[in-house]
This record gives structure tokens, sequence and C-alpha cells, in this order.
């Protein structure tokens, strides 16, 4: 009877290749999930950025109401000549601060200048406000007003000069993929919608071609007020 009760309590317990199987079939699952949870991680951070555009643009949208319509001050980047309590960010978000959190993307670690968020300087330069019509064929639902700039990038201003538009870190002021190729870069548009890039390029604007932030238009650059 001893010999039965002490054979069955060895039956009860795993051997060593049993207990290979199990942890081989974990470490299966784990990596079989580790790309889901890694898709739902850059997914979070693509919506918290596309949350901070939308707040950005609320403030955009208040400075312009109190400027005649204009979407931001000009010519208040980064420059070595400009103290950091005097660029454009102070002007537009209250209370004021040249670095303000909403201004840098989740996704983005240590961005130059602390800031992932870059204006359209051509905005400015041909005279495009808030409700403005001539927009060269385009709606406002076309129109970048922001994107997110290489991490490397200093300035807050997108403009043909200097660096080309968009590439390599060394070189591009657009990054085009923040969030990975699957989601891209966000953008906020003129209408003050949040969303992917969309390039209505009708065959006759080659500068949007080379820039696609650009305007097609005829107009002279115009003088924005100062603040």
């Amino acid at each position: 009877m001893g010999l039965h009760v002490r054979a069955s309590k060895r039956k009860r317990g795993f051997t060593l290749v049993e207990l290979l199987v199990v942890i081989g079939i974990i470490a299966l699952l784990i990596a079989m999930l580790m790309p889901s949870l890694s898709r739902a991680r850059q997914q979070a951070k693509w919506v918290a950025c596309q949350s901070n555009l939308r707040q950005v643009g609320v403030f955009l949208q208040i400075y312009s109401n109190q400027w005649r319509g204009w979407i931001y001050p000009p010519g208040l980047g980064a420059n070595p000549s400009i103290p950091k309590d005097s660029r454009w960010p102070v002007h537009v978000f209250k209370p004021g601060i040249w670095n303000p959190p909403v201004m840098t993307c989740p996704n983005d670690v240590e961005p130059v200048e602390e800031h992932t968020y870059i204006i359209n300087a051509h905005l400015g330069d041909r005279g495009v406000k808030f409700g403005s019509r001539d927009l060269g064929g385009l709606t406002p639902s076309d129109v970048v007003v922001m994107g997110e700039k290489v991490t490397s990038w200093n300035d807050y201003y997108m403009n043909a000069g200097g660096r080309r538009f968009a590439g390599d870190y060394a070189m591009g002021k657009v990054d085009t993929f923040k969030h990975g190729t699957r989601l891209g870069s966000n953008y906020l548009y003129m209408d003050l919608h949040v969303g992917s890039f969309r390039d209505r390029d009708d065959g006759g604007a080659l500068d949007r071609r080379l820039d696609p932030w650009d305007i097609p238009s005829e107009n002279p650059p115009a003088t924005q007020p100062s603040s």
C-alpha cells in the first residue's frame, strides 16, 4: 500500500522535458504578443501627438482673433539673436512660455530646441490668414499649418531656404515618418483638423511638388504685424 502511494506521488510531478515544452510555449506566446503591444504603444503616442496639435490649433486661433487673422507671429524662431523668452510660442500660448509641453510629440526623444512641431512659413510669406479665400485652388482642409520636424532641425518654421523640405536627419526639415511607416506623421490643417498629409497637386504647381506645404499663388510676400 505504501509503495502504491509513493508511486502515485511521483506520477503527479513534471518531467524536465514537459517543463521545457511549457516554457517554450510561453516564450512563443510572448513573442507573438510583443508586436501587438509595440503597435499599441506607438498608436497611443500617435493619438497623444494629434491631441497636442489640436490644442496648438486652438491657441493659434486665439492669436489670430487678436491679430486680424494672422495665423502666427513671424520671424521669432530659434535664431541666436532672439532670446528664448521672445520666441513665437511665448506670444501664442498662455501662460507665455518658449517650450510648452504641448509643442513636443511623445514620440520625439529630446528634440533640438525642445519642440517637435514647425509652422508653415509659406502662409505668412504669402499673406495667408485664417479665413483667406485665395489658396491657389486648395481648400482650408488641404493647407498645412503645422507638422512634425526631424529631431535635429532647430527652427520653428518650415520654409524653402536652407535644408531641403524632407529627407534624412542631416538634411531634411520635415519628418514624414515620425510615427513609423504605418502611421506616418501628424499635420495640423488650416481648418484646424489633424490628420495625415494629402498632397493635392493639380499638375500646375511645380513649387508644391518641390515643397508640398507651399501654396500656388502669385501673391507677393506680405508684411505681418509684429507681436
